[in-house]
């Protein structure tokens, strides 16, 4: 019929996005544009208009689960000579960084600690991602990705002040684009994944996108300290929380395998960064742990320890399952005190009536994760996922021994 179109003919159809495709500077004006209406500021004294705010953000957030220092351990980081080492030769250098919209209210509070001790490893930066908090309308912008690596900033300048000072030397000291030379670990710590725990599977896909692996808990059995008022302690015991240690190790995130030594430097950073407020004998139980995990790996003749990819989106979710929550405690924490009120949960008795339980729940995530439409992608090439990455096999082999 005359002025009827065919729906067969010339139907709408939207076109996606492929960047690589983009021209560099067309990459950096994009996120340009996206970026400029936050500013993103370092708090360097605790007497800061801005303090008081951004350190209550992080504690509603993490100080009621126990995850978050005291305002005081917090005063004294921001007022402590970051160029005068621990006794065991540990440069801290805490940072602060409070997002700002183009009105001045505050959006974002991202905290942690830039650890450097040549003694331990003389090309190794640790860049402890402490706490991060984006308030609800700047979630799922830019914002979220800046907060993420604007520590890297903070870790730069620090190296050049420490080489500039005589304190450290830099491998490549007029190469900052290449780190100065040295090697940089962003860690951070995250819980083991549990399908109920819908913002800690959103961290983790958040971060395994970012570039960050967990480091195989098998062998590197990390626990956070216990933050809570000494005085709490006393009356409950000591609590450490057992957590997975995330690493991005900058420049090399497709590595699969990390350095006993390096292994070994990250987490003797961390505890010195943990000693200076926590009691230290609360410290020692866990660390020695880890340390003496590292130790028999090596004596069995083995020089590296596995990082175990987080995944990135729908396809690999089934990575989780090396890293759900019950068979962390149960392999690697057993019998734990602070284990058990997350297996007295129920998770036991769901486990024997559905064996199938956790494939169900992933099958959910994966339904709910492919319902959102991506229509920008990385790499066009045969073989890839819309974010770049390699297309998954459909199961990965077991490694090491874990079942």
């Amino acid at each position: 019929m005359a002025g009827v179109r065919d729906p067969r003919v010339n139907a709408n159809r939207r076109i996606r996005l492929c960047m690589k495709d983009l021209y560099h500077a067309d990459v950096v004006e994009m996120v340009e544009r996206e970026s400029k209406k936050y500013e993103l500021w370092s708090i360097t004294d605790p007497d800061d208009p801005d303090f008081e705010r951004a350190y209550k953000v992080l504690w509603d957030c993490f100080g009621a689960v126990g995850e978050m220092e005291p305002v005081e351990a917090i005063r004294n980081f921001l007022r402590e000579d970051p160029f005068e080492p621990s006794p065991s030769g540990t440069y801290f250098k805490y940072f602060m960084i409070a997002a700002r919209d183009r009105e001045g209210r505050l959006c974002g509070v991202r905290d942690g600690t830039v650890l450097v001790n040549p003694g331990y490893d003389p090309d190794l930066c640790v860049v402890y991602l402490s706490h991060i908090f984006t308030f609800p309308e700047a979630r799922s912008t830019v914002l979220a990705y800046w907060l993420r690596i604007a520590p890297m900033e903070c870790a730069m300048q620090f190296l050049a002040d420490l080489h500039a000072r005589g304190l450290v030397r830099l491998p490549l000291p007029d190469a900052p684009g290449r780190f100065f030379g040295m090697t940089v670990d962003l860690a951070a710590e995250m819980e083991f994944f549990s399908p109920e725990d819908r913002i800690s599977w959103q961290r983790i896909l958040f971060y395994g996108r970012g570039g960050f692996d967990v480091i195989n808990p098998r062998h590197f059995p990390y626990r956070q300290p216990d933050f809570r008022p000494p005085e709490e302690i006393r009356r409950t015991g000591n609590m450490p929380v057992p957590f997975m240690l995330l690493l991005r190790r900058m420049g090399r995130e497709r590595q699969a395998t990390l350095p006993l030594e390096e292994a070994r430097a990250v987490m003797r950073l961390l505890y010195d960064d943990f000693e200076t407020f926590c009691n230290p004998a609360q410290l020692e139980n866990s660390l020695a742990l880890v340390l003496r995990r590292l130790d028999e790996r090596e004596a069995s003749g083995k020089n590296s320890v596995e990082l175990i990819p987080l995944p990135t989106g729908p396809r690999d979710l089934h990575r989780l399952k090396r890293l759900f929550r019950y068979n962390a405690y149960t392999r690697y924490y057993p019998n734990a005190p602070e284990t058990r009120a997350y297996m007295e949960s129920g998770v036991r008795e769901r486990l024997r009536a559905n064996p199938r339980y956790l494939d169900d729940e992933l099958a959910k995530i994966a339904a709910e994760l492919e319902a959102r439409p991506r229509w920008v992608y990385a790499n066009r090439e045969r073989g890839f996922e819309w974010n770049g990455l390699p297309l998954p096999p459909d199961v990965e082999a077991p490694q090491d021994g874990d079942p």
